[in-house]
């Protein structure tokens, strides 16, 4: 059994995905067993708490168009495998290309740049917001 993560914009299957792995809104489950899907409301919006999302409900694989160096990091740290898919696309479309073997393995962040996965190394010190600071 796998769980595979997809990065949204909304909480529907056939809504977009987000444009970027911290920045989502929400995070779809797919199940490969019983090939039912929920969705998880990505409250922290940064790559942390959205990879701590997936740890904690055992996916197996992340499926987005972009991520940082920090969340990819927390990814790769918990075995989750991440996968890119193309950008304007809805997140079913990004799951059936999943299983389609379709999509391409990453094993470094397809963001490059400072901070921690998120818009840390844009800030000046006292606006670096909580995601940069653990």
């Amino acid at each position: 059994m796998s769980k595979i993560g997809v990065m949204m914009s909304a909480d529907n299957a056939d809504g977009q995905m987000s444009s970027h792995f911290g920045k989502a809104e929400w995070i779809m489950i797919a199940d490969t067993e019983n090939r039912g899907v929920e969705f998880v409301k990505n409250d922290g919006m940064n790559g942390k708490s959205a990879a701590e999302i997936m740890i904690r409900q055992r996916c197996t694989d992340a499926i987005f168009t972009e991520i940082g160096n920090g969340a990819f990091g927390h990814l790769k740290a918990a075995n989750i495998r991440g996968w890119v898919a193309p950008e304007h696309i809805t997140g079913m479309q990004a799951y059936q290309m999943f299983e389609q073997l379709k999509l391409r393995n990453v094993d470094i962040a397809t963001k490059q740049g400072g901070g921690h996965g998120c818009c840390c190394s844009s800030r000046a010190d006292a606006e670096v917001p909580s995601c940069c600071k653990g």
